[in-house]
């Protein structure tokens, strides 16, 4: 095996030139024209063409080392609108180009697009627009903003004559490599009054149809530019910018795109969808009217659910919507499953529409995801279409034909019942997502309800817990509790306070018990009825569960004697409504804990200092005797 030489370079096995002849001949000996280089030998006569040959060898090398890493932007290089008028701000980076050209902005660029000719004069030398046109101050369109790599020559130097007779001149002496800023126009119908719909338009020739507009291999591709007489509309970057390697990302060539390209429409979506939110104002509008598609999956602008009767206008009357919550945390992994779906095409034919199912996902935080559920009928409610017209105007045998089942309608929400106003709170969220889902001539619906199974024995669990809640002096808290529970808020308010977070914590589970007991006072006592339902514990579990909760009654437990609270200051705790408040007050002072948390902590008790006089033996002096009788005295 080869292997490199740090000193002589790779170890290619030389053929003998009398063999290339029938290598070539035997088809085995494949020739590449640009990676011939100069020979060098002692005696040889040097010309600049070997030279730049040479150079040529090498910046070859260096391209197909760049292709092969993929095409994009590396880092930096984002595109915003200039301070001043007219201008556009073009952040340092670099990045290569499809043809493998490493493109670099060493600094800050700030694009005066009133000085137009420049651009254009490159975009004419370069072939990159079809007819080179005059410096226009009135510029309207879509155009690229895109980087090229060039080189000049400069620094001239004398050169020497190459004959006898020859005469001195003065030649370049460096070639200078940089970067050009240029405009690309965008070749698309031209209709240069509607730049919004253009920008749809433009958005799904790229990401639909996959076309290639002119853009040339050689240039790095920014953002999509949108000039009215010259003034910036709106920026596009993610309609043609892509990261580096994007386009080395499915290397089976699973999907119908690449994956940089479908994440790079879900990104354009968002950027589009903030600007038309801007310029509507509020108002609702269909999503055909605005975009030409739509990625798998994306973000949905606010009241797009009407939650009076469950409508909506936003998706074409054929597609059909399911509405559910999800925990917002398993939103990415949805989004991202959704991604290997093709796209919403609203140009396509009403049979393609007419097969296409699309969910709306309300994200709900995870600590209340068990109290919602506990609100909800069921976990899934048809959105049926504002103008239902189409569908009514098919006749039995096409419904058959294309194997669908009839949607039952549902009735118009009642107010009233806990289930359907949990359903309309979900639907004004801001936060609504929707995702392409699979259309399969079946629904997978489970008829049953879930069941919570526990390891260990719901007797041994409760005993244990009221064992602990005698220790701590809260056995009339939680009876008061329990009493006025439902069964299933029973089982609730055990599964609750035997978590190990409150086991662990005497304060939350004082504080526990004191959510609960002020959840059962807020509503009307009745002898009959039990007061305290499922949900409602479920509703103070989200609470208690929720990041940061409870970490402030840690703290005040922390800064007592010995760690713990006592009897009284955990009753105190379970019969004050407020704790949370005063949990919220010391999580935001920590360092006043001990004046937050007064009646509530025990003061460390430090030992008096007690001032010990230390009476030392005082040896007897005994007289000394004269010198010559201590010799011969002994002690």
């Amino acid at each position: 095996m080869n292997r490199m030489n740090l000193t002589k370079g790779t170890a290619r096995e030389p053929i003998d030139p009398a063999d290339v002849a029938a290598l070539r001949a035997a088809g085995v000996l494949i020739d590449d024209a640009r990676r011939e280089r100069p020979r060098y030998f002692d005696g040889r006569f040097l010309a600049a063409r070997d030279l730049i040959r040479d150079q040529q060898y090498f910046l070859t090398r260096e391209a197909d080392l760049g292709q092969a890493a993929g095409s994009g932007v590396a880092a930096g290089l984002f595109v915003e609108a200039g301070g001043a008028p007219q201008t556009l701000s073009v952040a340092a980076g670099h990045g290569t180009t499809p043809a493998g050209e490493l493109v670099l902005l060493p600094r800050d660029v700030d694009v005066q697009l009133a000085n137009i000719p420049v651009a254009e004069q490159l975009s004419a030398r370069f072939g990159l627009s079809r007819i080179p046109q005059p410096p226009l101050r009135s510029r309207t369109g879509l155009f690229v903003l895109a980087l090229r790599p060039v080189e000049f020559t400069a620094n001239p130097i004398g050169a020497y004559p190459t004959a006898i007779t020859g005469k001195r001149t003065v030649e370049d002496g460096d070639v200078i490599e940089a970067t050009a800023v240029i405009l690309v126009p965008w070749n698309d119908d031209g209709a240069s009054d509607a730049l919004q719909a253009r920008r749809g338009r433009a958005a799904r020739a790229i990401f639909v149809d996959n076309a290639d507009r002119g853009v040339s291999a050689n240039v790095l591709p920014l953002a999509m530019l949108a000039l009215q007489n010259n003034t910036v509309v709106w920026i596009d970057e993610a309609m043609v910018r892509r990261e580096l390697g994007a386009d080395r990302g499915d290397m089976p060539g699973l999907g119908f795109a690449p994956r940089g390209l479908r994440l790079a429409h879900l990104m354009q979506h968002q950027t589009h969808l903030a600007d038309v939110m801007q310029l509507m104002h509020g108002r609702g509008f269909p999503a055909a009217t605005q975009f030409a598609a739509l990625p798998p999956a994306g973000p949905l602008p606010p009241n797009v659910i009407n939650p009076a009767d469950f409508t909506q206008s936003y998706f074409p009357a054929q597609v059909d919507i399911d509405f559910t919550p999800i925990p917002e945390d398993e939103l990415p992994a949805l989004v991202e499953e959704a991604l290997a779906l093709p796209p919403l095409d609203f140009s396509a034919p009403p049979e393609v529409l007419d097969s296409t199912a699309v969910v709306i996902v309300a994200p709900v935080p995870r600590n209340e995801w068990r109290a919602v559920l506990a609100r909800l009928n069921s976990t899934t409610r048809i959105i049926k279409p504002a103008a239902p017209n189409l569908i009514a105007q098919r006749k039995p045998l096409e419904i058959l034909q294309r194997l669908r089942l009839p949607r039952i309608d549902q009735p118009l929400p009642d107010v009233t019942n806990p289930s359907d106003a949990e359903w309309q709170r979900l639907a004004r969220l801001s936060t609504l997502w929707f995702v392409r889902r699979r259309n399969l001539a079946y629904r997978d619906d489970l008829a049953g309800a879930p069941v919570t199974v526990s390891g260990r024995n719901e007797l041994l669990i409760e005993s244990d817990l009221r064992t602990r809640i005698a220790t701590l002096g809260l056995t009339t808290q939680l009876d008061a509790v329990l009493d006025r529970a439902s069964p299933a808020a029973t089982s609730q308010v055990i599964s609750l306070l035997s978590a190990p977070r409150f086991t662990e914590s005497p304060a939350l589970t004082a504080a526990a018990l004191g959510s609960l007991k002020a959840s059962v006072d807020s509503q009307p006592a009745t002898t009959a009825t039990p007061t305290l339902d499922r949900a409602s514990v479920l509703d103070v579990s989200a609470k208690l569960n929720a990041a940061g909760v409870g970490d402030g009654l840690v703290q005040i437990e922390q800064a007592s004697a010995d760690k713990t609270l006592s009897t009284d200051a955990l009753q105190k705790i379970a019969d004050n409504k407020d704790v949370l408040a005063l949990d919220t007050a010391v999580r935001l002072k920590p360092a006043e804990v001990t004046t937050l948390g007064a009646g509530l902590i025990t003061p460390k008790l430090i030992a008096p200092t007690t001032v010990t006089t230390v009476t030392r033996p005082v040896r007897a002096v005994k007289k000394a005797a004269p010198k010559k009788a201590a010799r011969g005295t002994k002690r």
